[in-house]
């Protein structure tokens, strides 16, 4: 079997004949600042890549194992990783807005998607690997709920109607936590 890995434009960044060929240059191309979105990575083993800051943005990783990858900070906008294997994935800080995580297997971690509030900030709440409790994530802050809550409930919040959008957007996560029977 032969990996072709293409930008959004179709023109092939590399190919490769093995996985492990693959794996390496997509983990070289990733740490070297290389832009991958839009990559059809679909099935590829990545499994304990160095994928730290990638941008993987609307990448194509069905069904891609990704166990034990180092994907902190990714930038993974808008990627499917419907059926992808991410159990023991560190995906501290990584942007996952818009991303797809249909079937993906997270293992023990577990990421709700939030709304998006109207000046753009997408929400997540999330317990990953090095999380001892959920944590809400929203643009580049990351909270326990208590810290969150204080944060939006502060007096001096730059808008009232957004805290209130905030409130709402959580509580709906949460809610969803819950009903998911997610701790």
């Amino acid at each position: 079997m032969s990996y072709f890995v293409k930008n959004i434009g179709g023109v092939n960044i590399f190919e490769s004949k093995t996985a492990q060929t693959l794996k390496e240059g997509v983990q070289e191309a990733a740490t070297s600042g290389a832009h991958l979105g839009g990559a059809d990575l679909r099935g590829a083993d990545l499994g304990g890549a160095d994928l730290r800051g990638a941008y993987l943005r609307g990448a194509y990783l069905r069904g891609a194992h990704l166990g034990g990858a180092d994907l902190r900070g990714a930038d993974l906008r808008g990627a499917y990783l419907g059926g992808a294997y991410l159990r023991g994935a560190d995906l501290r800080g990584a942007d996952l807005g818009g991303a797809d995580l249909g079937g993906a297997d997270l293992g023990g971690q577990w990421i709700i998607q939030g709304q998006i509030r109207s000046d753009g900030y997408a929400f997540f709440l999330q317990r990953l690997t090095a999380d001892t409790e959920p944590m809400v994530k929203a643009g580049c802050r990351h909270f326990t709920l208590a810290e969150a809550q204080a944060h939006w409930e502060h007096p001096e919040y730059r808008s009232p109607a957004l805290a209130q959008e905030t409130r709402i957007i959580v509580h709906a996560m949460i809610k969803t936590m819950h009903l998911r029977g997610l701790k």
